[in-house]
């Protein structure tokens, strides 16, 4: 290896006394990606296995540009678009050398200079899917994939198609609670978006400044993704949503399949909206006792459509509501047997059955302090001893906020005590508890709070609100003036790739 080569790349990142504002940093980032990706790739393949193997002098938490492009040149030199196991050399395994070092990458390298080399960024973290999948352990890609994003974006706020190549492999290994950290951040921006002109003379314009919104150096011009389409965004909420099922986060859950079915549409529902809405269905049964209606912002015309095609669905929620009538319920579960296994929803529906007795039990504190298990057993059928087990999950998860004593009178038995008071029982918070909870909850109320502003600001910067803002000037008022109306025009198109104008 040539000593200039190596100078070269230990060049970057530039000594802090040789950066006086953030636009310096980011002009010498910007010359440094272009020189190394005009660098014969050759270059990056001297010394491998040895002690001047690259990989081995470069630090990845460093020398982070420089590590990232001798790692897709490396990559890319051993295999290219593997099919089979046999196509893939055993140092890129998972456990192998080189998968070792890409795993260490994207768990330290540099936030800030990754911002730089999007393409190279996203091969990466592209190869580790591959590879893993290939080698028939797709699981093992969950962790670094989930490490890059959150290195690239901590708030993981600026959605990709790594977001969407994520959440499929979290549902597609059951490996829902892997998935809750990126989960439970709000989505507040857009990728694969064109970015606002910015004056480059001004610090917070340049991709290493300190961004509020991570959308400002994630965007179409920066290679961190592909270009996202509707259908795209739609997938990301209907996985998301199975995976909040799948840890019991039936209200989360409730939000994402929200997000399905209000997306704008002109007038026809996709197979995502239908899905969704079938989970919409039985899920907010499962958070409410009943069905709740559509959302008042979904396309009328598209949830009708959608409703003719889940009238079973409907069905079997209504019957759930009837709480003097459990055994409906178990009828119309096993009428639509084979709908609910075709659909993959087999598993909800039976999780209604198995919280009907909760939503019964929880009705009866309306009318009772206190109730002997055995009457309750009574109504609902099976022995006091499986009721009593029952309801002692379901206060020990939270779900009832009761407690299980023994009856003074032995031919009484066990008896069940509710608490409607929420600072009794077993569920009462100290007031440190919720001070905290107030504390946590206003925290994330001010994080939305900057997000909504950020998007209320890139949105009055956009094509088509500027030329309405125009066309709103020209109306005359009462008075023969001019007025400014803010009011969004119903007329304007919404294009399918909803990247396209922003």
């Amino acid at each position: 290896m040539s000593s200039d080569l190596f100078s070269f790349l230990f060049s970057f990142p530039p000594d802090a006394r040789q950066v006086h504002q953030k636009r310096d940093y980011d002009s010498q980032a910007r010359s440094f990606v272009q020189q190394i990706a005009n660098t014969n790739p050759q270059y990056f393949l001297k010394g491998v296995d040895t002690s001047q193997d690259l990989l081995e002098v470069l630090h990845p938490a460093v020398n982070t540009i420089a590590y990232l492009f001798t790692l897709r040149i490396r990559i890319a030199t051993l295999v290219d678009n593997p099919k089979a196991q046999k196509h893939i050399p055993e140092p890129l395994r998972p456990g192998g050398s080189l998968w070792n070092k890409i795993v260490l990458f994207l768990e330290t390298c540099d936030p800030v200079q990754i911002r730089y080399a999007g393409p190279e960024w996203k091969r990466v973290v592209e190869a580790v899917e591959v590879v893993a999948r290939v080698m028939g352990t797709p699981s093992l890609a969950i962790s670094p994939i989930r490490s890059a994003m959150i290195r690239l974006d901590p708030s993981t706020g600026t959605f990709t198609m790594t977001h969407l190549s994520f959440i499929r492999l979290c549902v597609q290994t059951r490996s829902y609670s892997a998935a809750l950290p990126i989960l439970d951040n709000y989505l507040h921006s857009l990728g694969p978006r064109i970015p606002q002109q910015v004056q480059e003379s001004l610090e917070y314009s340049v991709a290493c400044a300190d961004h509020t919104n991570s959308g400002e150096y994630i965007h179409q011009m920066s290679g961190h993704s592909d270009k996202i389409s509707l259908a795209d965004v739609q997938e990301y909420y209907i996985l998301g949503a199975m995976a909040y099922i799948g840890t019991r986060q039936f209200k989360k859950a409730m939000h994402f399949l929200e997000h399905v079915l209000i997306v704008p549409t002109s007038n026809v529902a996709n197979g995502f909206m239908l899905e969704a809405y079938k989970k919409w269905v039985l899920v907010s049964c499962l958070v409410d006792g009943s069905m709740k209606p559509a959302p008042r912002t979904a396309n009328g015309q598209a949830i009708k459509t959608v409703r003719n095609a889940s009238k079973a669905y409907e069905t079997v929620a209504d019957a759930f509501t009837q709480l003097n009538n459990l055994p409906k319920l178990k009828a119309q579960i096993n009428a639509g047997r084979d709908i609910w296994a075709e659909d993959g929803n087999t598993g909800l529906v039976n999780e209604l059955r198995d919280q009907q007795y909760r939503f019964y039990v929880s009705d009866l504190s309306r009318t009772f302090s206190a109730i002997p298990v055995a009457n309750i057993s009574n109504a609902v059928g099976g022995s006091v001893e499986e009721l009593t087990d029952y309801l002692s999950n379901l206060i020990k998860e939270g779900s009832l906020n009761a407690r299980i004593e023994q009856s003074a009178k032995a031919e009484v038995g066990f008896v069940l005590r509710f608490f409607l008071d929420p600072t009794q029982g077993p569920l009462a918070k100290t007031e440190r508890q919720q001070q905290q909870a107030l504390f946590e909850q206003t925290q994330r109320t001010h994080i939305l709070a900057e997000q909504v502003k950020g998007a209320d600001y890139r949105l009055s910067l956009t094509k088509e609100y500027v030329e309405h803002l125009k066309r709103a000037s020209r109306k005359p008022t009462a008075s023969g003036g001019d007025v400014m109306d803010t009011t969004w025009d119903d007329s304007l198109e919404v294009d399918e790739d909803i990247m396209g104008d922003h």
